[in-house]
């Protein structure tokens, strides 16, 4: 018979998507998310999961950063080849095996992922990749920042948005 771990002992553990109470109320999980945006939300159970379940939902909140990111710093996209779109599925992808994305030579795998040329990588669109995948990284981050908010919360019986833990 598997050794059952204290509320503390589930607390130490690094992954904040497996994080529980002792009691195994099928709300605990989705009371420490509530709250959050759902693309924070998908993008940890991307990076501390591997859970691929989100991955659409995630990959349109990312194109649609792109698109805000795109606008706001004047870049020059071409139309008709789904370059920002491309570019959110491989931060995804990046951010679900960073050990296959994050090497030196990885560069020609991230270059024909969305379609260009070793210049044209460098020149423009490194920077902005880099950009957007910085930005889908802190929404992991933010969420993880706030289920242990949540989770500090439970353990002294309520939060700040005044919802008690579930028993």
């Amino acid at each position: 018979m598997a050794a059952v771990m204290s509320a503390e002992d589930l607390q130490r553990q690094p992954n904040p998507v497996r994080v529980v109470a002792d009691d195994a109320h099928p709300d605990v999980p989705g009371w420490h998310c509530a709250g959050m945006p759902a693309a924070w939300y998908h993008a940890m159970r991307m990076k501390w999961a591997h859970d691929w379940s989100g991955a659409n939902a995630l990959e349109y909140a990312l194109w649609l950063e792109a698109v805000d990111m795109a606008n706001a710093n004047g870049w020059r996209v071409p139309t008709g080849q789904e370059r920002l779109r491309r570019m959110a599925g491989l931060a995804i992808a990046e951010l679900a095996d960073p050990s296959r994305y994050r090497q030196p030579e990885s560069w020609q795998l991230k270059a024909a992922w969305i379609g260009v040329g070793r210049s044209q990588w460098f020149d423009i669109w490194q920077a902005r990749y880099e950009a957007l995948y910085r930005t889908l990284d802190e929404w992991s981050n933010l969420a993880w920042r706030h289920v242990r908010e949540r989770q500090q919360g439970a353990s002294t019986g309520g939060d700040e948005s005044g919802l008690q833990n579930p028993e």
